[in-house]
C-alpha cells in the first residue's frame, strides 16, 4: 500500500455508524472492505472514548475523500448520526477536546497540515468562490471544521472556490477536482489501452504501477513501474492525437 509522499490537508470525518455502535476499528475495516476497497479508508479514528486507534496508516495513502488521497490525511470520529441515521453533532461533541489534542499530535507530525472537514471539499457548483451549505455533498462531519479549527489556534485549508466537478474524457462522468486528478485521467487511458489496473482513484498503488509495466513493455519503454514524461508523453499520445483527427 503506497504512502504520501506529502501530507498537506487533514480532514476531519465521521463514521456514521449509530450510537453504541462497539465495532472499533476492525468494524470500520469489514465495512469499507465490504465496498470493495483494500483497507479501511481511515487513517486514524478517534474512538468514543477519546482514544485514538491506527486505521490504515498514518502514512498511508487513505481513501476518504475523492481527489485528494494522496496529500490527505483522514481522521474519522466514531459516531455522527442518531438511531434513525440522521445527521447528530450531539453524538461527537463530547471528543472535541481530545480531537484538538490529535490534531495536535498530527501537526507535530505532517508540520504545514491545514484542517478542514469533509464536507468542505465539496464542488463550487455555483462558481461564487464558497462553498455552501446548500452544495455540501454529505453532513460529514457534522460541524463546521474550519471555522472551529481556526478558533483553536490550528491552521486551516484556503479551499473556498477551488474544487470543481471535472470531466476527465468524453462520456465519462466527473470527478472532484484535486491532487488526485492527473493520476486518474492516466488510470483511465491504462484502461483504455487494456491494461487492468482496479479502481480509477487517482492512487497509483501496486496494480497501477503492474499496468503500466505491462504499457511500457508493449510499447518498447523502459518497465519503470512510473508515469514518468516519456511514459505519460506515449500513453497521451495514443489516445489525445487520434481523438484531436
Amino acid at each position: 500500500m503506497p504512502n504520501r509522499k506529502k501530507t498537506t490537508l487533514g480532514v476531519i470525518h465521521v463514521t456514521a455508524t449509530p450510537p453504541g455502535w462497539s465495532g472499533g476499528v476492525s468494524g470500520l475495516r469489514k465495512i469499507h472492505m465490504a465496498q470493495g476497497w483494500s483497507d479501511i479508508g481511515y487513517n486514524a479514528v478517534l474512538g468514543q472514548s477519546g482514544h485514538v486507534y491506527v486505521g490504515r496508516g498514518y502514512d498511508a495513502v487513505g481513501a476518504h475523500v475523492a481527489g485528494f488521497n494522496s496529500i490527505a490525511l483522514g481522521l474519522a470520529m466514531i459516531g455522527g448520526v442518531d438511531a434513525q441515521g440522521r445527521p447528530d453533532f450531539e453524538t461527537v461533541r463530547h471528543l472535541l477536546p481530545a480531537l484538538a489534542s490529535a490534531m495536535s499530535f498530527f501537526d507535530k507530525r505532517y508540520p504545514g497540515i491545514r484542517w478542514c472537514g469533509h464536507r468542505d471539499l465539496s464542488p463550487d457548483r455555483n462558481g461564487n468562490g464558497i462553498i455552501e451549505p446548500f452544495e455540501h455533498l454529505k453532513a460529514c462531519p457534522v460541524f463546521d471544521v474550519i471555522p472551529w479549527a481556526e478558533s483553536k489556534g490550528f491552521a486551516v485549508a484556503d479551499i473556498r472556490g477551488t474544487w470543481k466537478p471535472v470531466v476527465l474524457e468524453a462520456g465519462t462522468a466527473p470527478v472532484l477536482e484535486g491532487p488526485d486528478t492527473r493520476d486518474a485521467y492516466l488510470q483511465r487511458l491504462l484502461t483504455r489501452a487494456g491494461f487492468v489496473l482496479g479502481p480509477i482513484d487517482g492512487i497509483i498503488g501496486e496494480k497501477t504501477k503492474a499496468a503500466t509495466r505491462a504499457f511500457q513493455s508493449s510499447v518498447g519503454l523502459k518497465q519503470t513501474g512510473t508515469l514518468d514524461a516519456t511514459t505519460v508523453a506515449r500513453l497521451r499520445g495514443l489516445f489525445e492525437v487520434n481523438q484531436a483527427a
